[in-house]
């Protein structure tokens, strides 16, 4: 298993992440693209931020191009290795995936394995702007038989695409999960993101304390410097309405995004069943209420 994926290109990304097949023994949980910090690249994922458009010029002055540290690339995860190990105890997948550029060039890599807890990463230095794809593939030790996983496409631009003059509020990714609080109020650090839990896992892996590794949802919009109205202040907050399986539901807010433009909201689910959270965007010149979207997830004793 190599320790690093370390890809040398260009790019700007349009995300579409298409989940196809999935292997006995193996199922795709997430696959994404967008800046990830390595600093524990082994043991888990870090994302730090995920959108589906970025600039060249963006990414050299967040230096995320410079291969260590906060870096652009994509990412797969699956289950930890140890739940597919072979009887002579090596892992029974791998992935292999394949890279076409703008100019519609195409390069198979791999296969290569997973990190133990399940997940990858691939750094991308994206030099040629425009449209890119990446598609995974999950390979069998035993059959050497290759399985598609899913596809992920993006685009890359040269410069940052002008602001308007009122830039307003867009949404870049929500989602369900364990997350790192560990610096909450200056990037979300994402561990593991799935819509089915138990809360005997949750327990077991002490996400319920309310500090460290919680479970919760997220909710990521621009950073809260592009809509600060004439004083100084956001012009946008959230609210969200929490419904629990017996469709009781409460609302809470308006509450404001931290300065890189996210939120987190811990969740101490005690009943089993389906939970909805559904995000709303405060105004506050107007108190104008917008809704954004909806997370729904499972719970299993």
């Amino acid at each position: 298993m190599k320790m690093k994926n370390l890809l040398w290109i260009t790019v700007v990304m349009m995300l579409f992440p298409v989940f196809h097949g999935n292997a006995s023994g193996w199922q795709v949980k997430d696959m994404g693209v967008g800046i990830y910090d390595d600093a524990a690249y082994d043991r888990e994922l870090r994302i730090v931020e995920k959108r589906n458009t970025w600039s060249l010029a963006e990414l050299q002055a967040r230096s995320a191009l410079r291969g260590q540290g906060r870096v652009f690339g994509v990412w797969l995860v699956g289950p930890p290795v140890n739940t597919y190990l072979n009887k002579n105890g090596v892992a029974e997948y791998l992935y292999k995936y394949r890279l076409t550029d703008p100019r519609g060039a195409a390069t198979i890599y791999g296969p290569s394995g997973f990190y133990m807890p399940g997940h990858t990463t691939i750094f991308i230095n994206p030099g040629l702007p425009g449209k890119w794809k990446v598609d995974f593939m999950l390979w069998q030790r035993s059959t050497e038989q290759v399985t598609p996983i899913g596809s992920v496409e993006f685009t890359i631009t040269k410069e940052d695409v002008a602001k308007p003059a009122q830039p307003g509020w867009q949404v870049k990714d929500m989602g369900v999960g364990i997350y790192d609080d560990a610096a909450y109020d200056r990037e979300l650090r994402i561990v593991e993101k799935r819509n089915t839990w138990s809360l005997a896992e949750l327990q077991a892996r002490g996400a319920l304390r309310g500090q460290g590794k919680v479970f919760g949802v997220w909710l990521v919009g621009p950073p809260v410097n592009t809509y600060l109205n004439k004083n100084g202040v956001a012009e946008y907050l959230y609210k969200y309405r929490l419904t629990d399986p017996r469709g009781a539901a409460t609302i809470y807010g308006p509450s404001g995004f931290y300065m890189p433009g996210h939120t987190t909201i811990f969740i101490n689910p005690g009943l089993p069943g389906k939970w909805k959270v559904d995000f709303m965007l405060w105004q506050r010149s107007t108190e104008q209420v917008t809704p954004i979207g909806s997370i729904e997830f499972t719970m299993t004793p």
